[in-house]
């Protein structure tokens, strides 16, 4: 039988830790907690969990930390996993990973609880060829597509969920522990487009709104020299984001974007979101509703397969009050107020909806 190591790396999570390491009872065999400075008790809460702790000082890089953790980790496979993360198995992981051709396995991540899961790789064999990359926002995912274009193993979907409750709350000190991680990891792999937008995200965070529009523009000057990826859809979230975000900056080629990210990711949630946005927002009510439409066509859980997680509200609350939106520009209140009526009860709180909402009713 397999033995499978959970790895983590920890630093002041006193408040998270306990609950983490008790959801992993049952699924994995050991536990290799490295913590880099606690000033808590989060050194006593892993052994007190039975897990193998050790004491590293912390050296500004998040893969050196998780590549010692690998190094104190006796098991056949590695889960790596955060102290703001619950795994939840559907069944033994153990008979899954026991196939020899199998180098690395996917499982079901939510980055928030109001976002829809995505595959992630979280699973992969204990093996020197296998270690993180990046000082930030590390993966090993490179050593692993390696292995497998060398022929040396497979991947697989296993059946574990991991959900993340990280970003939950006020992120301004998260923002500036990371900020100049970022700034270093973009230097160091310019072509990761994840990166590019985190960053983005980072100096938004802080206020620097100029420096997230010019990062997210590097990193679309990124993604215009490769063939279209799934993931590069975030960079014309973000800069639509920013147009719309009323913080005094306006894009002028807003519609030029729109159009280019139509054209390369047409079917993505985020894409149909933004151009139903602008769309209504020059007056083009029904071919919003069109891509209105497709939205709604998806899954509660968004679209399958998905490489990102997306807000659960783009699949009924938020396009249900678009859509009414659009009906009650084009003086149509009976339909407005259908769609409205549907986003209301969504979000009985939302003020905004609820005097559009009036406003369809008053004209009946």
């Amino acid at each position: 039988m397999v033995r499978i190591t959970a790895s983590l790396i920890v630093r002041d999570e006193e408040a998270r830790l306990g609950a983490c390491l008790t959801h992993l009872t049952g699924i994995v065999d050991e536990i290799v907690v490295v913590d880099t400075g606690s000033c808590d008790r989060s050194p006593e809460i892993a052994l007190a969990h039975g897990a193998r702790l050790y004491l590293e000082p912390w050296q500004n890089d998040f893969s050196q930390a998780r590549n010692t953790a690998l190094a104190y980790s006796t098991g056949d496979w590695i889960l790596y996993i955060d102290a703001d993360e619950r795994v939840v198995a559907n069944e033994a992981l153990h008979p899954v990973l026991a196939n020899p051709a199998v180098v690395a396995a996917r499982v079901r991540f939510r980055a928030s609880p109001r976002l829809t899961p995505y595959p992630e790789y979280r699973l992969f064999r204990n093996r020197a060829d296998i270690r993180f990359r990046g000082c930030i926002h590390e993966t090993i995912l490179p050593d692993i597509q390696t292995i497998v274009a060398c022929g040396g193993g497979s991947i697989i979907d296993a059946p574990l969920a991991i959900d993340h409750y990280g970003y939950e709350g006020n992120l301004q000190l998260k923002h500036k522990r990371n900020i100049s991680l970022l700034r270093q990891a973009v230097e160091d792999n310019p072509k990761r487009i994840y990166l590019w937008h985190a960053l983005g995200e980072c100096e938004l965070g802080l206020g620097n709104v100029q420096a997230a529009e010019r990062a997210w523009r590097l990193g679309l000057a990124c993604v215009r020299q490769t063939a279209p990826r799934p993931g590069d859809a975030l960079i014309y979230a973000d800069l639509f984001d920013l147009h719309f975000a009323d913080l005094g900056l306006v894009l002028p080629d807003i519609e030029a974007l729109r159009e280019e990210a139509v054209g390369r990711h047409p079917d993505d949630p985020l894409i149909l979101w933004w151009t139903a946005r602008q769309l209504t927002a020059t007056g083009r009510f029904a071919e919003a509703r069109k891509a209105l439409t497709q939205l709604l066509s998806y899954s509660p859980e968004g679209p399958s397969p998905a490489e990102l997680g997306y807000d659960k509200r783009l699949f009924n609350e938020f396009t249900w009050g678009l859509m009414g939106v659009c009906w009650l520009c084009e003086g149509e209140p009976r339909y407005a107020l259908d769609w409205l009526s549907r986003a209301h009860a969504a979000n009985p709180e939302n003020p905004e909806i609820r005097l559009k909402r009036a406003l369809a009713e008053a004209q009946l």
